[in-house]
Formats: C-alpha cells, sequence, structure tokens
C-alpha cells in the first residue's frame, strides 16, 4: 500500500489487452488519474476529469462520456511518454499565449477609441495633426473616447499664418481636463522642435494657448468625463500644412 504523502502514483490505462502501463511522475498537487485514447493539444492523452486549457478535438471525456470539439477550458494533468516508456506529467501550452501577443498593424492603437476608466492609461497621449486640407468641422456634440478628444482639440487649433509658420514643427504640451471639461491649471510646454527661432516657438505657443481657450469647458459624456478627470494629457500638436500628401509621394 502506498503512503498517502508519495510524490508517484502508479496509473494505468485499460485496454484489450489488460497489459499494465509503467508508473507515472506527476507533481505533488497531481490527482489519481487514468491515461486515456482522448488527444490533447499536441495529440498529448488527457487524463480525466476536467478538460484541458486549450483546444481538444473531442473523444472520451469526463466519466467515460462524449466530448465534442472546440474549446476547453480549466487545467488537469496531461501526459507524454518519458525515458524508458514512462508516461511523465507535462504542462499544456496555454492558447492565450498564442493570441495575446501584439501584432504590427497601421491602424491606430486601441487607446485611440478608449472612452472608459479600464482602458485609458495613467498618462493619456495624442497627437493633433494639422493638413491643408483640413476643414473646420465641429467638435462632437458629446465627446465620449479619445478619438473624439482629439478631433475636438484639432478643431479648436489654427496653427501660425504660414510667414509665421515652419513646416513640419511640432509642440507637444500637457495639462489636465476636469470632469465637465474645463482645463486644469496651465498648460505647460514640454517640447518644441530644435532648431526654430524663438519667435517661432512663441506663436506656435500662442497658438496652442488660444486652441485650448477656444476648446475649454468641453461637451464630454459622462462616462467619458470621470474616466479623463485628472489624468495627465499630454498632446503632440504638428504642423503638416506644407507636407505634401501621402499619395503623392
Amino acid at each position: 500500500m502506498l503512503h498517502p504523502s508519495a510524490t508517484v502514483l502508479l496509473l494505468s490505462i485499460v485496454a484489450a489487452s489488460s497489459v499494465a502501463v509503467p508508473s507515472v511522475a506527476v507533481s505533488s498537487d497531481g490527482a489519481l488519474a487514468q491515461l486515456t485514447t482522448t488527444p490533447g493539444p499536441g495529440g498529448i492523452p488527457i487524463a480525466p476529469g476536467a478538460p484541458v486549457r486549450g483546444y481538444t478535438p473531442g473523444g472520451i471525456g469526463p466519466g467515460g462520456g462524449r466530448v465534442a470539439p472546440g474549446p476547453a477550458a480549466g487545467d488537469v494533468p496531461m501526459y507524454r511518454e518519458g525515458p524508458g516508456g514512462v508516461p511523465v506529467q507535462v504542462r499544456p501550452r496555454r492558447e492565450e499565449s498564442r493570441t495575446s501577443s501584439p501584432t504590427r498593424s497601421s491602424r491606430p492603437a486601441p487607446a485611440a477609441d478608449c472612452g472608459s476608466a479600464a482602458c485609458l492609461p495613467d498618462s493619456l497621449r495624442l497627437t493633433v495633426t494639422a493638413r491643408a486640407d483640413d476643414g473646420d468641422s465641429p467638435p462632437p456634440r458629446a465627446i465620449d473616447s479619445t478619438g473624439d478628444l482629439a478631433a475636438a482639440l484639432r478643431a479648436c487649433w489654427t496653427p501660425p499664418p504660414e510667414e509665421r509658420a515652419r513646416s513640419g514643427m511640432e509642440m507637444t504640451v500637457r495639462f489636465g481636463l476636469r470632469r465637465d471639461g474645463t482645463v486644469m491649471g496651465t498648460p505647460r510646454v514640454t517640447y518644441a522642435t530644435r532648431g526654430v527661432a524663438a519667435e517661432t516657438r512663441d506663436a506656435y505657443r500662442a497658438a496652442v494657448t488660444r486652441g485650448l481657450e477656444r476648446c475649454d469647458r468641453l461637451t464630454l459624456s459622462e462616462r467619458f468625463g470621470k474616466a479623463l478627470a485628472g489624468r495627465p494629457l499630454v498632446v503632440r500638436y504638428v504642423d503638416a500644412r506644407r507636407e505634401r500628401p501621402r499619395d503623392a509621394r
């Protein structure tokens, strides 16, 4: 008789020939299990008792019942053939690891359409670009996401006149918004394109300030206002009015 604390348990598979299977090495928390012919991920047999995490092609399930193909959930001991033909417990690769890795995409990051506290980062970054073909569309009636907020800030901002402007000029400001859409404190410039004259920087700083004054008391939805209130907001303004359209390059 085996002692209850033993770390090596005997497993057997009942086949037509009634041939015994060698002992199986399992973890200290492994339960008594019996090998079956049910294939799991990678063709590894599944121990009965619960489906494995990942995908099962179907077959014999817990209690000897049939399991339809499809997703499976929960962890259960699985086995592969080890040295000397002894089954060894293994952990299946989690299916989530194949799908959760980031993939490159030309689309904006998901945060661009975020409208709840659950998906907003601690410090929100937006880019507002002025192009030659931009219209003067008004901001959304009720701003409900970061994408709406970027569109509203763009509609409020007018870069300096061309005689005082510089193509490709960038300026980044940091500020915050209250729940009612008003600007908190004085926006602070954290970056400006290097190598430009002081007059040019002053002109863009004044243009950004005027734009934020026009946008003061933005109409935020209740949900978005609560999520955005008090979070640092970093907005990068880019003057791309003289740049050629991308499809013309």
